[in-house]
């Protein structure tokens, strides 16, 4: 089932020359096989149980360990799939088709026993992955900054709120892009929660048929419409309710009421009024 997962958000990429990377979760040889059939290359990590009869040509954990830390051993399957067994602070399993164990670079780790720095040789397809899994592992590090940490036993709501969280940290990397005024993660997702909640806060709550017409200016609950509305573009239009008494314009500009209301921001809104309460 892992493996039909990264087939089908393959399956518009065939033969284009891309290469792909996953965890140890997805991969497998037969993966790689599949999608080098589609002429998509494919590295990552993989458990030993799925490296099929590599593991018996591998050297073993035990080997690995003799030789110190950064110690390789590579095999190729009859698939021309590469699958490299390399000794870091545990053994790792990597199954590439485009990539093995040359060329090798340094990479620096914290050696515990002795509390200093050592260098050691990398495989350049564990180097690859790394460079290419670290945006997975950024997303999880920002998800992790400000979670949801509403604890609750049922599994299916922590799941929800966790792809929420993602939800969230894509959006705000996505608005980064954009070019935009500059905003940190905590208070772009208090500004979706804000606007979120006034949204919901702007809805009637009667049971059925909803009706084709906003609720009346006098069933408002939010008297301030929040800037991630009012400055939005949408029907900011001017819509004549059918109240009895006049509301007071939410223009700070204007004295007057009126029975007018902008259909978005759903507040009081003199027709006169419009352009200068929605200019930002």
């Amino acid at each position: 089932m892992a493996g039909y997962v990264v087939m089908r958000l393959c399956d518009d990429i065939e033969q284009q020359n891309h290469k792909v990377f996953f965890d140890n979760i997805f991969c497998s040889i037969p993966l790689l096989e599949a999608l080098k059939d589609l002429g998509i290359y494919g590295t990552g990590t993989c458990r030993a149980n799925r490296v099929k009869g590599a593991s018996e040509k591998l050297k073993s954990e035990k080997q690995l360990k003799k030789e110190a830390r950064g110690a390789c051993s590579v095999v190729s399957t009859s698939g021309n799939i590469t699958v490299t067994g390399w000794l870091d602070s545990s053994v790792i399993h990597m199954a590439s088709t485009c990539a093995g164990q040359s060329p090798e670079d340094v990479a620096k780790r914290w050696q515990k026993k002795d509390k200093i720095m050592i260098s050691i040789q990398r495989p350049f397809s564990v180097g690859l992955y790394n460079q290419h899994m670290g945006w997975v592992d950024l997303v999880d590090q920002f998800v992790a900054m400000y979670p949801h940490r509403r604890r609750n036993k049922r599994w299916y709501i922590r799941v929800f709120f966790h792809f929420l969280d993602v939800t969230i940290v894509n959006a705000w990397r996505l608005y980064l892009m954009s070019g935009l005024e500059k905003m940190n993660l905590l208070i772009f997702k208090a500004s979706v929660a804000r606007a979120l909640i006034n949204v919901g806060s702007l809805q009637q709550s009667r049971r059925g048929r909803p009706s084709g017409t906003p609720p009346p200016a006098k069933h408002r609950t939010v008297t301030k419409v929040p800037s991630e509305v009012r400055f939005s573009t949408g029907n900011h239009w001017p819509m004549l309710t059918q109240v009895k008494n006049a509301n007071r314009c939410h223009d700070s500009a204007c004295t007057r009421k009126t029975k007018y209301i902008c259909m978005q921001c759903h507040v009081a809104l003199c027709p006169g009024c419009f352009a200068n309460f929605h200019r930002a």
